[in-house]
């Protein structure tokens, strides 16, 4: 955990003394890692470390800077490590329980980037009178619509299909006259009525429950924590243990946090497991499959198809092996949007830090109020 002192003429601590608010970060994301930078960049060195978070997209620096008015260095923003102190905790993934907001008293603001309210005590918070925001992400939604976009790919063959119309297979037609799948694709089919199964249901893999189900889509899911009844409901999902869900599913759309486990998630024995002829969707990390064994069920048609924004090499190789599969759908790891998009939710934050050390309630994503 890290946290930063940041002095504020709104903000009076309860010990007296010098006026100093403290902004915590409970998990070391990679998004939080720059924000973090952000709150703490004095040099041209620490702002081109920051600015290189949006690449290959180009920030503007004087927005860049903006987004942290009243919250300078000059305001004594310092690197700490005192997480009991802080007057804000921010977090993605960390939990927030009873026990850290008792012994916080000085905190006013939890702030989370990401809707989900998971891991945090709201009751306590109450108790407590500490105001709880839960900000919804863009990029998140983006990542969701990616995923929905690699099956209808997969199932509909899009690429193989536009290629075909590109190089002019089947003639000449005429005018006004209809040819119903001139180029003459099989194995054509699409997402109502089919099962997916979700590996991984945080909070991307909920938001594509949600759009699949709009689709018509059975949805199973696996996780390390099985939710509530009540949330499964809400959601409209089914758990299932992973080997039974690959079993099951007629599309698989990987979720789960990036390992840093030696063995992939999907090896040669879960991808054999894979219903004949599924799809294979993955948008969270390359090195959760075993390529070569994916590669291999590919070619040899054990699955119908994969959908990969994520590679284990990145950038992968020009000529790679997959480039010459017509049942492979690949993005260059784009399925989040511009990073750019990611300085709206800096900016959100940021108001509602300030509004925290003003007194005043966030005004953005509000869950618990302190009033």
């Amino acid at each position: 955990m890290t946290a930063l002192s940041v002095s504020h003429p709104g903000f009076r601590g309860d010990r007296g003394g010098e006026e100093v608010a403290r902004v915590a970060f409970l998990d070391d994301d990679h998004v939080l890692h720059m924000i973090r930078r952000l709150l703490t960049a004095r040099t041209d060195a620490d702002w081109a470390a920051v600015s290189a978070f949006f690449a290959p997209d180009v920030v503007d620096p004087d927005a860049l800077r903006r987004t942290r008015t009243g919250l300078e260095p000059a305001d004594g923003v310092d690197a700490e490590s005192v997480p009991t102190e802080a007057t804000v905790l921010v977090l993605r993934r960390g939990e927030v329980t009873r026990g850290l907001l008792a012994s916080s008293p000085r905190l006013r603001l939890v702030q989370r980037l990401g809707r989900r309210r998971d891991g945090i005590d709201l009751d306590a918070a109450r108790e407590h009178g500490v105001e709880v925001s839960c900000l919804a992400r863009p990029s998140l939604m983006r990542t969701a619509e990616h995923a929905i976009l690699l099956m209808l790919a997969l199932a509909k063959r899009l690429p193989l299909a536009d290629r075909m119309v590109r190089v002019g297979v089947g003639g000449l037609g005429t005018a006004g006259a209809v040819a119903y799948n001139w180029v003459g694709l099989t194995g054509l089919g699409g997402l109502a009525g089919r099962t997916l199964g979700i590996v991984g249901l945080g909070e991307v893999g909920e938001l594509v429950a949600e759009r699949a189900r709009a689709f018509g889509m059975r949805v199973l899911y696996a996780n390390v924590v099985r939710l509530p009844p009540g949330r499964e409901a809400e959601l409209g999902v089914e758990h299932r243990p992973l080997a039974t869900l690959l079993t099951e599913a007629d599309v698989v759309s990987l979720h789960a946090p990036g390992t840093t486990a030696r063995a992939p998630l999907l090896g040669r024995v879960e991808l054999a497991a894979m219903r004949p002829g599924a799809l294979l969707v993955n948008t969270s990390r390359g090195r959760l499959v075993d390529e070569d064994a994916l590669y291999d069920a590919l070619v040899e048609g054990r699955l119908g198809g994969a959908g990969l924004d994520v590679h284990l090499v990145e950038p992968r190789p020009a000529g790679d092996r997959f480039c010459a599969l017509d049942n492979v759908v690949l993005t260059p790891h784009i399925a989040g949007g511009s990073r750019l998009d990611v300085l709206d939710e800096v900016a959100l934050i940021f108001d509602n830090i300030r509004h925290a050390l003003a007194g005043e309630a966030p005004p953005h994503g509000r869950v618990v109020g302190a009033g």
